[in-house]
């Protein structure tokens, strides 16, 4: 019996390899007070930029919302036979951190992994979205392997060819892995990913609620490339970070021991201020700002989709170079912006709420009896 996904000959492939889809988990009021609207604009957004190369597959809380969004796919005139809409429920939108992690094999198989989600060291509710990668699994038909540590989807960025990137700071942190050492984490990574050389980055424990993930910081761009988040601004707040990391990624190789290509990618021009919050803060400081925390504004949390890349950005002056940058390493895929205001200032952008189902030979008998819901 193959008791680990290594063992049975499977790994976590890059994201530009083939999809069969993308889940997303439904944004609602009982999360986000006051804001749902807003956000169903931008979920709505993805679907449309997503559904006409790949299947959406949609995680709703419950029938009503099920009903309601069916709804509003309907309204904007959406092809219904490239979205899926499942009932379960979530605490929250973050489908790459709570969601499962999808494998492949050289058999075409398909199998998910579970990282116990923990509401990033406890930060936020969890409970409903810990059980989201095994409902996932059940509704597939896939076997599930649950991991031995505890990380989030964000937290590991993989070249397809056995190389992950990482920052110690959001998995070698007791907030998740209380009492485990490096080794025994890169053990886990090895035996449930299919990884085969590492390349940390520092990060910053304590840097926004993710303590720094690398969908923010650095993204494989290919087997050897690396587009990174840069600033020449000494008085942005991660910019110690970001020359930390460019010293790291300099000294870093792949697994075939070749050296990084380095891509900067801008982060905004302009600092970007809250406005969600704007409310609950006005007693304090009526007249002050409502900055967001330094995690935002950045454009390397892009997601890669089959023909489309989507961007994150913001009405400001660095978003033109930045999906030009992005589109130069994507050649043949469309490069849609995505204004992310919204989302941002809950702490992620677009690579935080998507979650790639890699392409597989699962039947089409398989996948049509799996769209009956969980």
């Amino acid at each position: 019996m193959k008791h680990t996904p290594a063992e049975a000959g499977f790994r976590m492939p890059a994201e530009w390899e083939r999809h069969e889809g993308t889940w997303l988990q439904w944004p609602h009021d009982d999360t986000y007070k006051g804001r749902q609207m807003r956000l169903e604009h931008l979920w709505l957004a993805m679907t449309q930029a997503l559904h006409e190369h790949e299947t959406v597959h949609i995680v709703v809380p419950d029938e009503r919302r099920q009903e309601h969004v069916h709804r509003q796919i309907a309204y904007y005139g959406f092809d219904r036979g490239t979205i899926e809409l499942y009932v379960w429920p979530t605490n929250d939108v973050w489908a790459r951190d709570s969601g499962p992690i999808f494998l492949v094999n050289d058999e075409g198989e398909l199998a998910a992994t579970d990282w116990n989600f923990n509401g990033w060291g406890r930060r936020y509710p969890y409970e409903m979205d810990r059980t989201v990668p095994a409902g996932i699994a059940r509704l597939l038909s896939i076997p599930l392997f649950t991991a031995p540590i505890t990380l989030e989807g964000g937290g590991v960025e993989v070249n397809g060819k056995g190389t992950l990137l990482a920052t110690l700071s959001s998995i070698v942190n007791p907030n998740r892995n209380p009492g485990k050492s490096q080794e025994e984490i890169e053990d886990a990574l090895r035996q449930y990913l299919g990884i085969e050389h590492f390349i940390w980055l520092s990060g910053k424990d304590g840097m926004g609620d993710t303590d720094f993930h690398i969908d923010g910081a650095a993204r494989f761009a290919g087997e050897s490339t690396v587009l990174y988040s840069w600033t020449d601004d000494e008085s942005h707040p991660r910019y110690p970070y970001f020359v930390q990391h460019l010293h790291e990624l300099e000294r870093a190789v792949t697994e075939s021991r070749k050296r990084l290509t380095l891509v900067p990618v801008p982060v905004t021009e302009a600092r970007v201020y809250a406005t969600a919050d704007a409310e609950a803060s006005a007693d304090a400081s009526p007249s002050a700002p409502f900055e967001l925390t330094p995690s935002l504004g950045l454009y390397a949390n892009y997601y890669v989709a089959n023909n489309v890349v989507l961007v994150p950005v913001y009405g400001d002056a660095n978003d033109a170079m930045a999906k030009a940058i992005i589109a130069e390493h994507y050649p043949g895929r469309q490069v849609a912006g995505i204004l992310a205001h919204m989302m941002a200032e809950l702490g992620g952008m677009i690579h935080c709420v998507t979650q790639q189902q890699p392409a597989t030979s699962l039947r089409q008998d398989d996948r049509e009896g799996a769209q009956q819901g969980v």
